[in-house]
């Protein structure tokens, strides 16, 4: 991180840590874009501006890594439905009150996967409601990690559980603002049946992971 000003001016690199986080990963591929014949086509308008090469690249990490990777973790929770109606989920990790307890009944493909959206999208919310920071340990009670949303997240590589201080987030601030992007656009695109279970779920089932906020004095990324 110390060679950053060797790559970016010191304007550059402030957009590019409030936008994307210090990752290594959007750091190289964004001096990539930089250096591209598109980028130099682009600054030739004397309207564009740094941050037009960054929102560009937030468009190419939401279409090429997260929104392929929820898909993923879809596919991860309608498997966690099906073992749950054959018996293969152990008693608890559907405990009284969890929002996963009641997964569908129905062999229908259909109705796994719109059940998985709205487990997935449940569990965004409550992590934007958190400011995407969750300390697993904040109660002991260690619910989160009983989470399938949680689980699956984890394994597609859009969120890590770190040891100290012990807490869930996205691996960078740029998969956390695609997160956000993708719960908009999937809210967007429900019909009013789904509408409807989503608010059920959020109002009646919905996750709340507030009281695991990260304490004052950590620093999140």
């Amino acid at each position: 991180m110390h060679m950053v000003t060797d790559y970016f001016t010191h304007a550059e690199w402030m957009v590019i840590d409030d936008v994307l986080g210090p990752n290594p990963r959007h750091l190289f591929e964004v001096y990539m874009l930089k250096q591209s014949n598109c980028y130099q086509k682009l600054m030739d308008n004397e309207a564009s501006t740094f941050e037009d090469i960054v929102d560009a690249y937030l468009a190419y990490l939401q279409v090429t890594v997260v929104n392929p990777s929820m898909d993923k973790a879809l596919s991860f929770l309608q498997k966690f439905a099906i073992d749950a109606r054959s018996g293969k989920i152990l008693e608890h990790r559907l405990h009284f009150g969890a929002p996963w307890r009641h997964p569908p009944s129905s062999k229908d493909p259909t109705i796994c996967k719109e059940w998985a959206k709205i487990q997935l999208m449940d569990f965004v919310q409550s992590l934007v409601n958190a400011e995407f920071g969750v300390n697993y340990l904040a109660d002991c009670s260690l619910e989160i990690m009983d989470d399938p949303a949680a689980v699956a997240l984890v394994e597609v590589g859009l969120l890590y559980a770190q040891r100290d201080p012990s807490f869930f987030r996205p691996i960078s601030k740029g998969i956390q603002r695609c997160l956000a992007r993708w719960l908009v656009q999937e809210r967007m695109q429900l019909s009013y049946q789904n509408l409807l279970q989503y608010l059920w779920q959020r109002i009646i089932r919905g996750r709340s992971y507030r009281h695991l906020m990260l304490q004052v004095g950590y620093d999140k990324y």
